[in-house]
This record gives structure tokens, sequence and C-alpha cells, in this order.
């Protein structure tokens, strides 16, 4: 593990010269191309054309071939209907007040599993612990009761994304056309062929014995039975057609846990750097939550904590570029800046660290947003749901993520949590710099935090019944 930590550091310092140089030709050119006809714009002069441009498609994650054994859930990426951003968007939007308290009683016991009831000081790493948690509530929306708590189950969400990108980078030398056939010989890829069959033996029964109880229910002209889960959102989609469940149970985990877990790890590593502001983050969710319990609208209310997880995302986003588009016709921006059918286009973010745009911008303010929602000229801008062309990390326009509701509110209870239940500091030796490869930025993956076990000045528990 060191050995590759030591290769990919290395890497990373050749990838940021290069990633420096480029964005010096960025600020002066405004676009940049490289290589085979990709450009790089610069956020404002792309801005609202990339983010609404019809003469475009998302691009597919090139090395994740859905046809390719074990990476059959990436296929769903690029389905011209959009099945899964539909599931998002028909469901999961829609019924998040119906989603709030399963969400609230998963955190309850997730957080006391994964950190347990010490009064002592205990130190965890930062990307385990976190990753748990979100794991274990985002199961519990997407698979229900019977599945979330299943450890196969959850071993393979938390994992699979990475060995996902592992066995892509073995793969890389093998012609496409051939990687389906050649993808059993690969360490990793035979990892994440063991992983999907997994998951199917893990889910079939469960899908095999709710439409059972259907069409039993059908038979007997009763009332249809109601799911409210992704499993069910899914079966509604597809109204009968043939899909692969444990493929869209994957991609929802590749799309929903691994970005959610990212964040909420930055937002816990910058809160731990400094404990004093926990103070202000607890007195607003006891006001918030003892008036208005565990419904949508109190994590709503919860003003300060929206723009304290906004801001860390604003310091450290989990890629440098976002709006990844091949143009499938040509394309005039404005400022006389042409790209051509066929080319890949991405846009630059780094002006969320422009002192032009935000004050201090290197300086972590959980304040900052919470400031701006004071000014109705800005107040639009200023929740962490809300994308513009100055703050691209959940995308903009119609390529905005459709998860990124349901996201807010599942950082927001584990925060809760967290914050409520435990004192927390950093752990000697960590930092809040970030781990950097190329465009990606990740909490430093040996990050850890020290924690213990506080009073909790109101009963979450109980809130679930308000």
């Amino acid at each position: 593990m060191r050995d590759r930590l030591a290769s990919l550091e290395r890497a990373n310092e050749a990838a940021t010269k290069r990633r420096q140089r480029k964005k010096k030709r960025i600020q002066k050119r405004g676009v940049l191309t490289k290589g085979a006809g990709e450009d790089l714009l610069a956020q404002r002069e792309a801005d609202q054309q990339i983010a609404h441009e019809e003469r475009q498609r998302g691009e597919r994650l090139g090395d994740f071939p859905g046809n390719v054994p074990g990476f059959e859930p990436f296929a769903f990426i690029d389905r011209p209907d959009e099945m899964v951003q539909n599931m998002i968007k028909k469901h999961l939007t829609k019924l998040l007040n119906t989603v709030t308290e399963p969400l609230a009683e998963e955190a309850t016991f997730a957080v006391d599993h994964v950190l347990g009831s010490s009064s002592d000081w205990k130190t965890m790493s930062l990307a385990k612990m976190t990753s748990s948690i979100v794991a274990r509530m985002s199961s519990r929306v997407f698979l229900g009761e019977e599945i979330c708590r299943n450890e196969d189950w959850l071993a393979i969400t938390t994992q699979y994304t990475d060995n996902a990108f592992m066995a892509a980078m073995e793969m890389q030398i093998i012609p496409v056309f051939i990687k389906p056939l050649l993808s059993y010989f690969f360490p990793k890829s035979k990892l994440v062929c063991n992983q999907m069959r997994r998951a199917r033996e893990i889910i079939a029964p469960v899908l095999a014995k709710r439409r059972a109880i259907k069409e039993q229910a059908r038979i007997n002209n009763e009332p249809m039975p109601h799911f409210n889960d992704a499993l069910e959102w899914a079966e509604a989609e597809f109204r009968g057609q043939p899909y692969d469940p444990a493929s869209v149970q994957l991609i929802l985990s590749f799309a929903a846990i691994h970005t959610t877990t990212d964040l909420a790890c930055e937002v816990m590593l910058r809160l731990a750097n400094e404990p004093s502001q926990i103070t202000a983050l607890r007195e607003e969710m006891i006001d918030v939550l003892s008036k208005e319990g565990w419904k949508k609208t109190a994590l709503y209310n919860l003003k300060l904590l929206d723009s304290a997880v906004k801001e860390a995302q604003r310091l450290r986003p989990s890629e440098t570029l976002q709006l990844r588009r091949i143009v499938m016709e040509d394309v005039a921006l404005e400022g006389h800046l042409k790209i051509r059918k066929g080319e890949r286009v991405q846009v630059d973010m780094t002006p969320m660290w422009d002192p032009s745009v935000h004050s201090n911008p290197e300086t972590y303010d959980m304040y900052r947003f919470l400031r701006m929602r004071e000014h109705p000229e800005s107040a639009h801008k200023a929740q962490l749901v809300s994308t513009s062309p100055d703050f691209l990390p959940f995308g903009h326009g119609k390529y905005s993520c459709p998860g990124r509701f349901f996201a807010s509110n599942e950082i927001k209870l584990a925060l809760c949590h967290l914050l409520l239940k435990y004192d927390w500091k950093l752990a000697p030796g960590t930092s809040t710099q970030p781990f950097v490869s190329g465009q990606f930025m990740t909490v430093d993956p040996k990050a850890q935090l020290q924690y213990r076990r506080r009073r909790e000045e109101i009963n979450l528990e109980a809130l679930t019944s308000l």
C-alpha cells in the first residue's frame, strides 16, 4: 500500500505541474486545445452555453465499457432513455419527505455501530468511518431493511467502485474490442466479476419474493403492496423489460455513496481541524430539530450546516474539471470560441478559488454561504443544492446532478448524529491538504480523526415520532 501511495504521489507531482501550465494558458486564451481534439474551457467563457447546449451529450467513461464482464453497471451511464436518472428524478427526489425518517433511523444504528459509545478518545480512518456510515444509510433507502445491513452487500457497495477503477487501469493496454474476452485474466477484473455475481445472489431472492407477493395480491384481487425503495423504483421504470437489478443498484452506489462519502469526509476534516466551530453548528441543530424533528423542512432550516458543507465542497471539490461533454455538432461559443463535432470539452472550476469571486478563497469560512443567503441577489446561489456558472461541483443547467437533494439531506442527517454525539479533533500527523491526482482531488487516504462519545443535548432517536 505504501509503495502504491508513493507511486501515486510521484505521478501527482508531475500531473500538478502540467495542470499549472494548462491553467496559465487557459487564463490567457480562454480555451486550451490538447491531445486528440479535447478542449478545456475556462469557466466564465463556457458557463451557460455548455450547461444548456443541446448539441452535445455526456461522455461515457471510456475505460468502463458496459459490455465487459464485471462492468455491467456502467452501461447505464450513457443509456439514451436515462433510466437511472429518471429513477432519481421521479422517485427519490419527489419522495424525500418519506425517506427522511428511515434515513434518520439508519443513521442512529450506523453511527453507533461504527463508532461505539466509549468516552475515551479513539482514532479511526476518516475514509473508512465515513464510507461505512454513508453506505449503510444509502442502502436503507435504495434496498430497504431486508438488505441494508447485509455485511456482504455493504462490502460490495463500498469496494466495487475502487476495484472497478483499478481493474480498468489493469486493462488499459488491451484494445476495447477484445476486453470482454480477456477481462477474466486480470486479478482486479476477476474480482469485480465476483462482486457482480455476489451482488446478484443477494438481490435476486428479495426481488423474487416481492414479485411473488404482488402476483398473489393480483390473483386475490387485493390491494397491491407498496415498497418505497430503489428496487421498487427500478421495477416501475423498466415496466417488465429485462434488466439487471444488481447493476442498477451498483451504479446508484457509484453515483451516490462515493460522492457523498467524499464530501462528508471533507466536512469532517475541516471541522475536526477547528473543533471550536462545532459549537455553533450544535446550537443550530438543537434549536431546529427540537422544534421540527426529522422533516425535510428541518433539514432545509439547518442553514449554517448547509453553508459549512458547501464551503467544504468549494475548497476541495472531487474534481477540478466538470461538465465533461462530447460535441455532436459544431458549436460557436460566445467570444468566438469554436468547438468541432466529436471534440470533448470540460469546464475548469478553479474560479471557485478566485479572490474576485470569493474573498479569502483559500480559507475555510463556514459562514460564507450563510452570509450570501442574506442578500437577495445571491441567495439563489448560496444553498448546497444550488448550481451556478461560478459553482459547478454538482454540474449546472440540464446536466446538474439529480441526486444532489438526497445527498444534501443524507449528509446533514449524518452530521447531526456525528457532531451532537461525539467530540472531534485531527489525529496527530493528519493534515487538511488533499491528495491530488491530475484533475481528481480526494481527502488524504491516510487521514485519521480522533473522537469520543459525549452526552447529546437532544434525543435524536425520539425525533422520529415528531
